[in-house]
């Protein structure tokens, strides 16, 4: 199985500051030097004899009146003007979408009617010599089962025949045979080795397979399920059971005296899983082959092996 798993996550700040410095003290006055008077040079004796002339003394004070400094302060007011912002909020209005999903793809599987001991192909929808004979049950102990081609005639049924060489339909009456619908469907890439089981669109088993050598190819095309065993022993090539399908090998004649049928199998050599060396068959790990057992993939199931 792949898986990818991604998520991403991302974050971002951003972070501002600012200051300012304070304004400078303003000077300092430097104040004047003190003056002293210089004293009185020269002064007259005073006679002993005579009286001292009075003396007066006026003291002079004399006032500095400094002006009254009126410092007027002015404010000056700036009034923002109020801004409004409106929140426009746009509503976007999805269509409602109407319909249906899409079905879940399906097949239409043919089975010979009870009473029915060779079911008669014919190669138009119509009466005439039939083309091919069909035992029932058959190919083994099961029910004689094909995949439908075409159902929308009223009378015949076209249909996916299992034989040489891959790809032929014929018709059958519709009278001899019992239509049903099965949801599962197989998937064989080739070029992935990789198989796919699928229950309608829901995947059931993806695991590895060995396909066939570059001599011995695994044929592709659309092809059915049309029988199921399980082993006796399940220390041989084909492990613990198989599938087997309408196709067959396209390149040899017979595998131990019998048509060379493409089977869907088991295998005692997982060490080959992705690997081209078989015959033509594809082979699973035996744990694959017992989980479709359980899963009771019925007779019919569509197979279609891509490059």
């Amino acid at each position: 199985m792949r898986r990818n798993v991604r998520c991403l996550v991302a974050a971002f700040a951003v972070l501002s500051a600012s200051c300012g410095s304070p304004d400078d003290l303003p000077a300092m006055r430097s104040l004047g030097a003190t003056t002293t008077a210089p004293p009185v040079r020269g002064a007259a004796p005073v006679p002993s004899s005579s009286t001292l002339p009075e003396t007066t003394t006026t003291s002079t004070t004399s006032t500095t009146t400094i002006p009254e400094t009126t410092t007027t302060s002015t404010t000056s007011t700036t009034t923002i003007p109020a801004t409004t912002t409106t929140s426009t909020t746009s509503t976007s209005t999805i269509p409602e979408t109407t319909g249906t999903l899409p079905a879940a793809p399906s097949a239409v599987v043919v089975t010979a009617a009870p009473g029915i001991d060779l079911l008669e192909v014919f190669r138009e929808p119509a009466e005439g010599a039939e083309w091919w004979l069909f035992p029932n049950p058959g190919p083994f102990d099961g029910p004689r089962v094909l995949l439908a081609a075409e159902t929308s005639d009223p009378d015949w049924v076209q249909v996916h025949l299992p034989v040489r060489p891959n790809g032929r339909t014929g018709w059958v009456r519709r009278t001899d045979v019992v239509l049903s619908t099965v949801t599962t469907r197989i998937v064989v890439e080739l070029g992935e080795r990789l198989i796919t089981v699928y229950d309608g669109n829901d995947v059931l088993i993806a695991a590895d397979v060995t396909i066939g050598a570059p001599e011995t190819p695994t044929p592709t095309g659309l092809f059915y399920v049309n029988n199921i065993q399980m082993e006796i022993d399940p220390d041989t090539e084909r492990g613990v059971g198989l599938f087997g399908t309408s196709a067959f090998s396209e390149v040899l004649d017979l595998i131990d005296g019998g048509e060379p049928a493409v089977a869907l199998h088991g295998t005692n050599r997982p060490e080959l899983l992705g690997e081209a060396v078989s015959r033509g068959c594809i082979r699973v790990a035996d744990e694959v082959i017992e989980l479709l057992l359980r899963l009771s993939l019925p007779l019919g199931t569509p197979i279609e092996i891509v490059a």
